[in-house]
């Protein structure tokens, strides 16, 4: 009996965004040998926010402990009642040292890095290219992002001249402002203003659709946060930052699929690359392991994230139901929780108990009328 020639690959990535090169650079490390497909693999545009403890897990885990951020020690939210610090710091991803880094990481293991388009992923081992090429694995991990989706999250960014005291705190964060945006003669769909400090001394704002389906237009988001700018005084800078997250897109349906393509993203926040950072060398030491696609699979979609991603997803539908007032009321109530329940709800790894806990203690928070509204939200989406 002749022996079958081993695959050139242990493990080849399709897609070189975070998710990807997490899982190529600690398969890498691994003595794995490992490629990467995707059509560019140069540093990624968009900005990537996160908990700072979350920084720190991922720097611990991915690059040794490396700096692999910008801290912000004050995290503000701004809801009708005022201002609220939420005494949890928050950080933005270097995405220039992180993206070298692990693609250093990935070459110094023998990874290598092939351009072209993964079109298919064919029973879990085979990555079928737009070119013609086949690239035979062990495994094919699906980093290639989220599918289509119905339901998005959006938002309109632009760097302005910093700083800006009286809209983002100096040294800051801020994560929510319900008010800015809002013109109580104008009701629209429910977003909010988000905004950062840069390594430049420009300052990110960002006009944001947290959910909704249909997605609101980019450039009606565009229009209220020039608008807002108009107001304070400010100029844009440079290119917008324009940004779409599919928030109920379907997992992929072969191969192993990790980050957005895993259905990881947040389904009520659009949260994801900290939780696919986090999950690179999990699932490196699955494959060393012997976890062919099926396990990598079961281990990244485990039946606990399923239950709690459903449930944050019942916590999406409910969202989509609310107008601007009831927005605002909810987060008033959200973010007089403690901390660590809020925090339970805005983690894809959290128990379901733990998340359903977090929902009941929000309804309880409410005042009467936010009560109603979200009881009926309820049975809206319980219904759909």
């Amino acid at each position: 009996m002749t022996s079958q020639p081993r695959p050139r690959w242990d493990v080849v990535v399709a897609g070189s965004g975070p998710a990807g090169l997490a899982v190529a650079a600690a398969c890498a490390d691994r003595g794995l040998a490992t490629v990467v497909v995707a059509p560019a693999t140069g540093p990624w545009a968009h900005t990537y926010g996160m908990w700072a403890d979350e920084l720190a897990d991922a720097e611990v885990a991915l690059l040794g402990g490396a700096r692999a951020g910008v801290r912000y020690p004050t995290t503000l939210v701004r809801t009708g009642a005022g201002d609220h610090d939420l005494g949890r710091a928050y950080a933005r991803l270097d995405n220039g040292s992180v993206h070298a880094a692990l693609l250093d990481r990935l070459r110094a293991g023998g990874g290598e890095v092939v351009t072209g388009t993964v079109e298919q992923v064919l029973d879990g081992r085979t990555a079928a290219l737009a070119d013609g090429t086949r690239l035979h694995g062990t495994l094919v991990v699906d980093a290639r992002g989220g599918g289509p989706a119905t339901a998005q999250q959006r938002a309109w960014g632009e760097r302005v001249p910093g700083p800006v005291p009286d809209v983002v705190p100096e040294g800051g964060a801020l994560l929510m402002d319900w008010t800015a945006l809002r013109d109580p003669a104008d009701p629209q769909p429910p977003a909010f203003l988000y905004g950062m400090g840069l390594d430049d001394g420009t300052v990110l704002l960002e006009a944001t659709s947290l959910a909704a389906r249909p997605p609101v237009p980019l450039p009606a988001l565009r229009d209220r946060l020039h608008a807002h700018l108009a107001r304070h005084g400010l100029r844009s800078l440079g290119e917008p930052e324009k940004v779409a997250i599919p928030l109920d897109a379907t997992a992929a349906g072969t191969g192993a699929p990790v980050g957005a393509a895993a259905g990881l993203v947040h389904p009520a926040t659009g949260y994801s690359v900290a939780t696919s950072l986090r999950l690179g060398p999990v699932v490196a030491d699955a494959v060393v392991g012997g976890a062919g696609p099926a396990e990598v699979r079961s281990l990244v979609r485990s039946r606990r994230r399923r239950a709690t991603l459903a449930l944050l997803g019942l916590g999406r539908e409910v969202l989509l139901d609310l107008d601007e007032e009831q927005t605002d009321t909810f987060f008033r109530a959200f973010f007089t929780l403690p901390a660590r329940s809020w925090a339970t709800y805005l983690a894809v790894d959290s128990s379901p108990a733990a998340v359903a806990a977090t929902m009941l203690r929000v309804a309880a928070a409410l005042p009467a009328p936010g009560r109603r509204a979200l009881l009926t939200a309820v049975v809206r989406a319980l219904r759909r």
